[in-house]
């Protein structure tokens, strides 16, 4: 059995530490830290709490912590005033501590960031104050400002990002756009590769778990549908380097692949949402490309049984979201250590195909 010393270290160091419950007085607080370090779309989710605070507070210094792989769709963010960089887990802890101790921050707001290292590492840079929702099971939150709070059901994730601002006096829940601000360079590229006077389609074939993830021949399938529909039509494959079996797969497969644009693993994230940004519509699974096309304003259709779409589908009063929500057919649903996701069997092509052609007429 492996042991964590760290985490036995902070149990013991910890344990008898409190932190101030008092009222927080706003006016005291200078610098205001923001974790945010995990997945594209769980930082993305953050966004509009990070807006919201700059807003009401635009004197107060936003620093967030922010994962390397994907600072970098956030780094010309005007609501932030300073990016700082951790993978998570231990083996940058104490660097990145001391990194944020020099800063002076006075109030933590822990959004989405891996614990157990999050709430050790807010109290150990001198924060005064640490706020995370939902806490209840955490282990070190008797040091949260909050009391024990747990999930909503039926709650959006940018809600329960926006309900910690409660604690400074923020309440107001009007705007949900998610925040990225594209730099030029980044469309360079994609603008040679989408030069055609064609209406583009992604595919978004790729996921982080087995369990989000359709069948390649469903993919196959739909792309045939989609091509012998209109010959205006053209499928763009994205994704990572992990995805590109995926994309060569229905690539090389697919009768029409004259108009199927494979860049699956062939560009760097900023680039890789400039192009998301020029498609009419992406289809994708729940997964981090899904986010970045609502931040883009890139209409969607999702695919999805593991994941929620009162949770996580995009909020939008003008571009069209679709989520298509299947129910769970495993009790319980293993979702992240499922090896075999038969439950997105319910998902049809012929579905998908419609949902497609009442976007892109």
């Amino acid at each position: 059995m492996k042991i964590d010393i760290f985490r036995v270290f902070f149990r013991w160091y910890l344990k008898e530490k409190r932190i101030c419950r008092s009222e927080i007085d706003i006016n005291s607080i200078d610098t205001i830290l923001v974790m945010s370090n995990t997945a594209i779309g769980d930082t993305l989710f953050s966004t509009p709490a990070i807006r919201s605070i700059k807003e009401k507070y635009p004197q107060k210094k936003i620093v967030v912590l922010l994962n390397p792989i994907n600072y970098q769709l956030f780094k010309n963010n005007p609501y932030i005033d300073k990016v700082v960089l951790y993978r998570g887990k231990w083996k940058d802890f104490f660097r990145v501590v001391f990194q944020l101790r020099r800063l002076g921050v006075n109030l933590t707001f822990i959004m989405h960031s891996n614990e157990p290292q999050a709430t050790p590492m807010a109290y150990c840079i001198g924060s005064k104050y640490i706020i995370k929702i939902p806490n209840d099971s955490n282990e070190f939150n008797f040091l949260h400002y909050n009391q024990p709070v747990s999930a909503e059901s039926g709650e959006h994730f940018i809600d329960r990002r926006l309900k910690q601002l409660e604690y400074i006096g923020i309440h107001e829940r009007r705007n949900y756009k998610m925040d990225i601000f594209p730099d030029p360079e980044w469309y360079s590229t994609i603008n040679s590769l989408l030069g055609g006077c064609y209406i583009y389609i992604g595919f978004q074939m790729g996921a982080s778990t087995k369990s989000r993830m359709w069948f390649i021949d469903k993919w196959i399938d739909l792309a045939e549908k989609l091509l012998s529909q209109n010959k205006k039509w053209c499928i763009v494959l994205t994704g990572s380097k992990s995805d590109q079996f995926l994309s060569y797969s229905l690539w090389s497969k697919v009768r029409h692949n004259d108009r199927v644009i494979d860049c699956a693993g062939r560009l760097d994230i900023g680039p890789a949402a400039a192009l998301i940004d020029k498609l009419d519509l992406l289809v994708t699974l729940d997964t981090g490309p899904l986010h970045i096309a609502a931040a883009m304003n890139t209409p969607t259709v999702a695919i999805s049984v593991a994941g929620s779409a009162v949770e996580s589908n995009p909020r939008s009063d003008n571009i069209p979201h679709i989520f298509i929500q299947k129910p769970k057919t495993c009790t319980p649903c293993l979702d992240k250590k499922c090896k075999d996701q038969r439950c997105m069997l319910q998902v049809t092509t012929d579905e998908v195909f419609h949902h497609v052609c009442n976007i892109v007429q």
